[in-house]
C-alpha cells in the first residue's frame, strides 16, 4: 500500500511550512513565550481554514499538525484542533480540560481542572467529568506555572458552571494530531543536530565524523521517520480502516512521543555545553515534547489501552 502523501498534501505541508516559518522564526517564539508578546497571527490562520482542516481529512491536520510541531508556533491552534475533535460545532478558539475531578448536578459543573492549555483564550471549552463531556464558554481561569512556555498552561475552575452536554466523540483524531506535532519536532531538533554536528570542530574534524556522534544522529532519524509513517498510518485509517484506527491512534501517540522526548534529549547530549544554556533554542523543542509526550495520556497508557484491544 503507497502511503506517499497526494499532491494536494504535499502543497498543504510546503504551505504550512512557509507561513510557519515567516511568521515564527525562533527570535519571535522566544518574544511571544518568554517575553509576553502577543501573537498576532490567529486571524491570519483561520483565514487558511487551518482550524477547521480536519474536515477535508485527518492526513491533511496531521500534516499541518507536523509542520507546527516543526516551527515550536506559540499558537492556541493545538488546543483547539482537541477542542473541534470533540465538538465538531466548536465556535472561534477552544480547548480540552481533562485533568481533575469535575462533579455535574443539573447540567452544572463544579470542580477544578487544572495543566488547561490556552484557556486564556479559548471561546468555548470542552470539560470531561468521568466519561461524559461538556461545553462551557463561561468559567474563571487562573495562570499556572507550565514546562513549555511556548504552550501556557491554565487551572479552570467551575462553581455550579453550566455546561452544554455533547454527544460522545473519539478521542483517536486527538491523539493523533497529537503525535503529528510531536514528529515536527523530532524532525526540527534533528535537523538542528545534523547542522550542529558538520559545523562543530574538535580536534581537527568535525563531531559528525566520528561514529559515536554519526550512529546517534542516524538514530534520532530513523525514530523520527518511523513515528511519522506510523502517524501517517494512523492519520490514514481514521478516514478509510475505521476498524484499525484506535489501535492506530494508540501506537502513533505511543511511539512518537517517545521518538520526541529521545531526540530532543539526545540533541541535548550531542550540542554539549551549548544545549544547556539559555540562550540557546533546543531548550524550547525539548519542553515541547515533553509536554506533548503527556498531552492526552503518556506513552505507558497509549501502550495499555493497545495491548488491551491485542488481547
Amino acid at each position: 500500500m503507497n502511503f506517499d502523501l497526494s499532491e494536494d498534501q504535499r502543497e498543504i505541508k510546503r504551505t504550512a511550512r512557509e507561513f510557519l516559518s515567516a511568521r515564527y522564526p525562533l527570535a519571535k517564539v522566544r518574544a511571544i513565550a518568554l517575553d509576553g508578546e502577543p501573537d498576532p497571527h490567529w486571524d491570519e490562520i483561520v483565514e487558511l481554514g487551518w482550524p477547521g482542516i480536519a474536515e477535508f481529512g485527518t492526513l491533511e491536520l496531521a500534516v499541518v499538525a507536523e509542520e507546527l510541531g516543526y516551527s515550536l508556533a506559540p499558537s492556541p491552534l493545538a488546543s483547539t484542533w482537541a477542542a473541534s475533535l470533540l465538538h465538531p460545532g466548536l465556535e472561534g478558539r477552544g480547548t480540552v480540560a481533562m485533568w481533575g475531578d469535575v462533579s455535574v448536578e443539573d447540567g452544572r459543573l463544579t470542580g477544578e481542572k487544572i495543566a488547561v492549555p490556552n484557556a486564556d483564550v479559548a471561546d468555548e471549552i470542552v470539560v470531561t467529568a468521568g466519561d461524559r463531556r461538556f461545553l462551557v464558554s463561561d468559567a474563571a481561569v487562573e495562570e499556572a506555572k507550565a514546562l513549555d512556555s511556548t504552550r501556557p498552561l491554565f487551572t479552570v475552575r467551575l462553581d455550579g458552571t453550566r455546561g452544554e452536554e455533547l454527544e460522545p466523540r473519539p478521542w483517536a483524531p486527538v491523539y493523533v494530531a497529537a503525535a503529528a506535532e510531536a514528529v515536527g519536532v523530532a524532525a526540527r531538533v534533528t535537523e538542528m543536530t545534523v547542522a550542529y554536528a558538520k559545523e562543530r570542530k574538535q580536534f581537527g574534524r568535525a563531531i559528525g565524523s566520528y561514529q559515536a556522534v554519526s550512529h546517534a544522529c542516524a538514530e534520532m532519524f530513523l525514530q523520527t521517520e518511523g513515528a511519522r509513517t506510523l502517524t501517517y498510518w494512523a492519520a490514514w485509517t481514521l478516514d478509510h480502516d475505521p476498524e484499525a484506527a484506535a489501535a492506530a491512534a494508540f501506537s502513533a501517540k505511543a511511539y512518537a512521543s517517545d521518538a520526541a522526548v529521545n531526540a530532543t534529549r539526545r540533541a541535548l547530549q550531542l550540542h554539549g555545553g551549548i544545549g544547556f544554556t539559555w540562550e540557546h533554542d533546543l531548550h524550547l523543542f525539548l519542553k515541547r515534547a515533553e509536554s506533548l509526550a503527556h498531552a492526552y495520556q503518556d506513552a505507558r497508557w497509549h501502550r495499555e489501552q493497545l495491548a488491551g484491544l491485542l488481547l
